[in-house]
């Protein structure tokens, strides 16, 4: 029974240099003469066609039409290239810690499919992991393009896989890897398996308030990973499913460590947020 696992790209692969915010924002400054003012929290998860039209928002006070989220859309691909070999070319590009290996490693089972599940419109994924030598470890992907939601763009994923290797993936057979709240929400909104990389883009608070099943700070711990995604058995005789739990005395430990409330708690069990009585993480 294969299985898919798809990987955010910012924060989760790679650290950019924030060559995408930089070609956002002259991208909207060429066109509208106006430079955008925002925090890279307002962007950080989201996919890059809601973007586009957030950040028009911002500058122009209205809704963005098809026609300028097209205009925005060719202007940012113009301006990105120069950005990622600029960020290069200053060392701020990075791969994140432990990825490339843990890549190889996964490439070789048999029964896995390796995708991507990002907010950045296909080219733009491109542009941004030429440098890092990873793309090859993709077969397929979800983009920015698929829709303005991360959800969307999940789905989108995970059909492209089904078309390419003929096969049905059900929720309990996609697992993905990244490093916002909205990645996590994405994926358990999809019923989708969920982990979270600590050290990229996403604020602490409101990824802890996720609820991954995994956290993780990088990708150095390989053997836990294997565990989470079923590859290994737990070396303490825990039950695969949700590593943090169920009902085990690490969530217990984990509960009083954190001082996590009850809906928290309830998440580390389900897969959806609808199950929740407030149907949300906020």
């Amino acid at each position: 029974m294969k299985k898919l696992v798809l990987f955010d790209l910012d924060g989760t692969l790679v650290y950019a240099g924030g060559a995408g915010r930089t070609a956002l924002t002259k991208a909207i400054k060429e066109l509208y003469g106006k430079e955008p003012k925002f925090e890279h929290s307002l962007i950080s998860g989201r996919t890059d066609t809601d973007n586009f039209a957030l950040v028009y928002k911002l500058v122009k006070g209205k809704n963005a039409s098809k026609a300028e989220v097209k205009k925005i859309y060719d202007k940012y691909l113009e301006l990105l290239p120069a950005e990622v070999k600029s960020a290069c070319k200053k060392k701020t590009y990075k791969l994140v810690t432990g990825v490339k290996k843990l890549l190889e490693k996964l490439s070789k089972e048999k029964d896995l499919v390796l995708g991507l599940g990002t907010g950045n419109i296909e080219k733009g994924a491109q542009i941004k992991l030429d440098p890092s030598g990873l793309l090859a470890y993709f077969t397929i992907g979800g983009y920015g393009e698929d829709g303005h939601t991360r959800e969307e763009m999940l789905k989108a994923a995970v059909k492209r896989a089904e078309k390419k290797y003929k096969t049905k993936f059900a929720p309990d057979q996609v697992y993905v890897v990244g490093d916002t709240h909205r990645d996590i929400c994405a994926a358990k909104n999809c019923g989708y398996h969920s982990a979270a990389v600590t050290s990229g883009f996403g604020d602490a608070a409101l990824l802890q308030r996720a609820a991954a099943e995994l956290e993780i700070k990088n990708f150095n711990d390989v053997k836990t990973f294997y565990v989470w995604l079923g590859l290994n058995a737990d070396p303490k005789g825990v039950k695969r499913g949700i590593y943090i739990s169920p009902a085990s005395a690490i969530e217990h430990v984990f509960f009083s460590r954190t001082g996590i409330d009850e809906d928290r708690l309830k998440m580390l069990h389900i897969k959806k947020y609808s199950d929740l009585p407030s149907g949300t993480i906020m």
